[in-house]
């Protein structure tokens, strides 16, 4: 790794998404199960018939589930202050999030492309394997990057707004891609 690119994460972006809107969507979550499993105790959201409150159960358990494990994963961010995506001559290593995929060798991607979902700009990372990169996942990672691979085809997606944004991060990419691929011409498929 001696010509790696090191990115870091916004502190202040994770304290905001895990100290204020990770735990506001958790207690929303929350209050619609209260409406559901109390209703007099949120009289104006509680459900007005038995398929609502099923609804409102649904909701309020998944709802807290996932936004709470969300806010700890944002949370989990701040426990070193080593790079989330570092970009070399052999590939890259994403740790940049929840679902970071850890090390990839330039040998196993495809090829890439931008996703963009409401403000938040994706690297997807197209590889050969994908059911190995599942494989490195947890469990609640893997789920949810099965997710990515049906929406965007790939379970391997690095989100952009954090890492300095697509015109900071692309470059460097493609710099060392095509590096790798001019000195792998003829010894590997790309």
């Amino acid at each position: 790794m001696t010509d790696a690119v090191q990115f870091h994460v916004s502190r202040a972006r994770i304290l905001l998404v895990g100290l204020v809107l990770g735990p506001l969507m958790t207690a929303a979550a929350g209050l619609v199960l209260v409406a559901a499993v109390v209703p007099t105790a949120v009289p104006w959201l509680a459900p007005p018939s038995p398929l609502l409150w099923l609804l409102y159960v649904v909701a309020g358990v998944a709802g807290t589930a996932f936004f709470g494990f969300m806010t700890v994963a944002w949370l989990m961010l701040l426990r070193g202050p080593g790079p989330r995506l570092v970009v070399d001559a052999e590939g890259f290593t994403d740790t940049s999030s929840a679902l970071g995929s850890g090390r990839t060798t330039w040998d196993q991607v495809v090829g890439w492309h931008l996703h963009h979902a409401q403000r938040q700009t994706n690297l997807c990372v197209v590889v050969q394997d994908p059911e190995a990169v599942l494989g490195r996942m947890g469990p609640v990672a893997r789920l949810i990057s099965r997710g990515n691979v049906k929406l965007v085809g790939t379970p391997l997606c690095i989100g952009l707004n954090n890492l300095g944004g697509a015109e900071v991060v692309l470059p460097v990419f493609e710099q060392h891609y095509d590096r790798w691929v001019r000195e792998n011409a003829g010894t590997t498929e790309v």
